[in-house]
């Protein structure tokens, strides 16, 4: 665009140029002008000036003359000396006077002259210059012309780029709306996650809390309850120290429990220490899954982002090259369109004159059918001079030749209108077969732009697609967030399982140090034994609940896991289902380049055929004017050989009349036969190429007796260049139908052209 600016800038400033130089030169011609009317004036005023002089010479002389007169009268020739002295004087200075006027006009008239000449060489380099700056700007006007008209086409292709480009826009900010509003609720619903679980947390917390106080609590209550009954007991055995054996026994009695509830105890703590331990494997297991996983899945969005990248610049390949195919399609359609217009034109131009020459033709067979009825009207008089003229059978003879060769001519003219009423035939099926290739363009056409339709509905359905990919991995990114925040989850519950651990350690320290309480208390007796078994039943039952805890957060973990796999192996299937539709659309992309290429190739092939068909038929149009020539010299020739005919039915009906020749016109008319005989082969393309028989040789024919033997050669003549010209006819027809028949072939491969085919044209020829 800005090179084409610069351009009109360039030609503007060239136009403003040339005007400046047509003022300037305006200008000079109207100052001389100016100069040439001053001129002029100054021509004017010397001439009279000249003629005032001249006027002044001639009063002078008749003064002269006058005191010339007088003096001879007066003074009788006294003075004669003195005054024609004086008067030679002044005839000289008269005569000088005269020639130095003369020699000043003839000065001035070359200065007007040279002035005029200038002037009129100015004036002529002037109107040159004015022409060719009239052309140049004519030249400069058109160039304006087709910058305008590119111009604006320029401003046609802009509006559709820009409205292409408002369209591409519109749908960029409609995208970049909707990822706006779904990383807005996406971050919702992680703020609104993360408040849930920190409010579980502290839920979690306050539980932990709570259950931890009311569990010392109990303890509390347990432990003062175990020391009122340590007290009742020891009140008791205060007061009755007869039962010390019983309360022996059933001391002994409880530590057995005592010792099973510990092995019990022991069992269960092997128990969750396997347990622990499977937890850990099982930790281990999924440590490494996830880490496999999400190394999987980082080379598979590595992958994916390859594949997407190669294939959104595949498909901008792709696009550019269909828009380059569009563009070529279109110029190409451009083209096609001017060709059917050239064509068009040519039609119109060859129907008018077509049409021009059947009136032209018309006016012919109108002339033709006069002269036939013209030698009719004289055959029918000859006809009746000859019935009242039955004795000259010779004069018969020449009458039915001349009624057998206006026969032959009226068969040469009705063969000449046959081969015109084929040939116009022809040309309507030349018609015909251009509108079936326009058809076939204009079928074209309509497919190159329905497949540019599909085209930009693939383009559409392709976008799509890549916007269900881009959904498909957002969608994939969050899961892989909440698997990592699972992750963190289960690193956390790790972290607490190996407390637990370590807290189960500690009970088991405990544990061997309640035993060996236990052992003294057995030894010693001690009462508080129990509260120290009470404890540890506490603390056994505590450390079941936390198991239980671990036992429900690691089903939780497990489920959440199976959740987790369950939604990886759905965004596995959509993205093999969203693979599949890009194949799919790949597919059909390839399917519909193919359709496009092929129909391209069909395109290409029926305007190559066209263009062949086109150039047989300005073959066969030229072809068709040498013969529309030919036949129309062949039509002169016979209007020649008629007029020919009618000399000599003129000269035969003058002969008929005279009496029977003597014998010595019989030599004569056999020496005249002899001599026509000698003439004949030498000069027949004279007889029937000229314009009327010479004279001399029509005087020898007229007497002589061989007049059938002349007229049936020159029958013979006008017969052979009839068969000549219908022999060239029916070739002309024959190659016509034979192209005609190519064509339908290239329409229809099935058809050949056969030897029948070649014999059926043949004879209709």
């Amino acid at each position: 665009m800005s090179e084409m600016t610069a351009d009109l800038a360039e030609e503007h400033s060239a136009a403003t140029l040339a005007t400046e130089r047509l003022d300037a030169e305006t200008s000079e011609r109207i100052r001389l002008e100016r100069e040439l009317s001053e001129v002029q004036a100054k021509n004017k005023e010397l001439n009279r000036n000249s003629e005032r002089l001249e006027m002044e010479l001639l009063y002078a002389r008749s003064d002269l003359n006058g005191i010339s007169e007088e003096d001879d009268e007066d003074n009788d020739g006294e003075n004669g000396g003195v005054y024609k002295q004086r008067y030679e004087r002044v005839f000289r200075e008269l005569e000088f006077t005269k020639r130095r006027l003369r020699q000043q006009h003839e000065d001035d008239l070359e200065q007007l002259v040279g002035l005029k000449k200038q002037l009129e060489k100015k004036l002529n380099d002037a109107y040159e210059e004015a022409e060719e700056q009239r052309q140049v700007v004519g030249q400069w006007k058109n160039k304006v012309q087709k910058l305008n008209g590119e111009m604006n086409d320029l401003k046609l292709l802009i509006e559709e780029q820009s409205a292409r480009n408002n369209l591409l826009e519109k749908k960029q900010r409609r995208f970049d709306s909707e990822t706006q509003m779904l990383n807005d609720e996406l971050k919702k619903e992680k703020n609104a996650k993360e408040r849930i679980s920190r409010e579980k947390e502290i839920l979690m917390t306050e539980k932990y809390s709570i259950e931890t106080t009311l569990a010392d609590t109990k303890l509390e209550l347990e432990l003062k309850e175990e020391k009122l009954n340590a007290l009742q007991r020891e009140y008791d055995e205060i007061t009755c120290g007869e039962r010390t054996e019983e309360e022996v026994t059933t001391l002994r009695r409880q530590k057995i429990e005592m010792e099973r509830r510990l092995q019990d105890q022991e069992e269960e703590l092997d128990e969750l220490a396997s347990q622990v331990q499977l937890l850990e494997q099982a930790k281990l297991r999924l440590e490494m899954s996830l880490e496999s996983m999400r190394k999987e899945a980082k080379k598979e969005t590595q992958l994916r982002d390859d594949e997407l990248e190669e294939m959104r610049g595949n498909a901008q390949k792709r696009v550019k090259a269909l828009e380059a195919q569009l563009e070529n399609e279109h110029e190409e359609r451009t083209m096609l369109l001017r060709q059917k217009h050239e064509l068009e034109r040519r039609l119109a131009s060859a129907a008018e004159s077509e049409r021009h020459d059947r009136q032209g033709d018309e006016v012919i067979i109108r002339r033709l059918k006069n002269d036939l009825r013209k030698t009719k009207a004289l055959l029918r008089d000859c006809q009746m001079q000859l019935d009242m003229q039955k004795a000259d059978m010779p004069g018969k003879n020449v009458i039915r030749q001349l009624k057998n060769q206006l026969e032959d001519t009226e068969c040469a003219r009705a063969l000449a209108v046959k081969s015109k009423q084929s040939l116009e035939s022809e040309l309507a099926e030349t018609q015909l077969l251009l509108e079936e290739s326009t058809r076939l363009r204009r079928e074209a056409e309509e497919r190159s732009n329905l497949l540019s339709r599909e085209k930009s509905e693939l383009q559409s359905q392709l976008e799509e697609n890549e916007e269900e990919l881009a959904e498909v991995f957002k969608k994939y990114k969050a899961a892989v967030q909440q698997m990592s925040l699972d992750q963190v989850a289960l690193q956390e519950q790790v972290s607490l399982v190996s407390e637990l651990e370590v807290e189960r350690n500690q009970l088991k320290e405990q544990l061997t140090e309640l035993t060996s309480k236990l052992e003294n208390a057995e030894f010693m007796g001690d009462a508080s034994s129990s509260l120290l078994a009470k404890r540890n039943e506490f603390k056994v039952k505590e450390l079941e609940s936390k198991l239980d805890l671990e036992q429900s957060t690691r089903s939780r973990l497990e489920v959440q896991i199976s959740r987790l796999k369950e939604a990886a192996e759905k965004l596995q299937a959509e993205i093999s289902a969203s693979k599949a539709r890009e194949q799919q659309a790949h597919d059909q992309i390839r399917k519909l380049q193919r359709s496009l290429r092929e129909t391209k190739e069909e395109l290409s092939a029926s305007i190559s055929r066209e263009s062949d068909a086109a150039q047989k038929r300005k073959e066969l149009e030229k072809r068709l004017e040498n013969l529309e020539a030919e036949s129309a010299g062949d039509r002169n020739d016979l209007r020649l050989a008629k007029k020919r005919i009618e000399d000599l039915q003129v000269a035969l009906q003058g002969e008929l009349g005279d009496s029977v020749s003597d014998p010595s016109e019989s030599d004569l008319g056999d020496s005249d036969c002899d001599s026509i005989d000698t003439y004949m082969p030498n000069h027949r393309g004279s007889i029937l190429d000229s314009k009327r028989i010479p004279k001399k040789l029509l005087d020898i024919i007229m007497k002589s007796k061989c007049r059938t033997e002349w007229l049936k050669k020159v029958q013979e003549d006008i017969l052979q260049i009839n068969i000549k010209n219908l022999e060239d006819r029916t070739e002309c027809r024959y190659k016509i139908a034979h192209v005609k028949f190519e064509q339908k072939s290239n329409r229809q491969p099935g058809i050949k052209w056969t030897d029948e085919r070649k014999k059926e044209h043949s004879d209709r020829g």
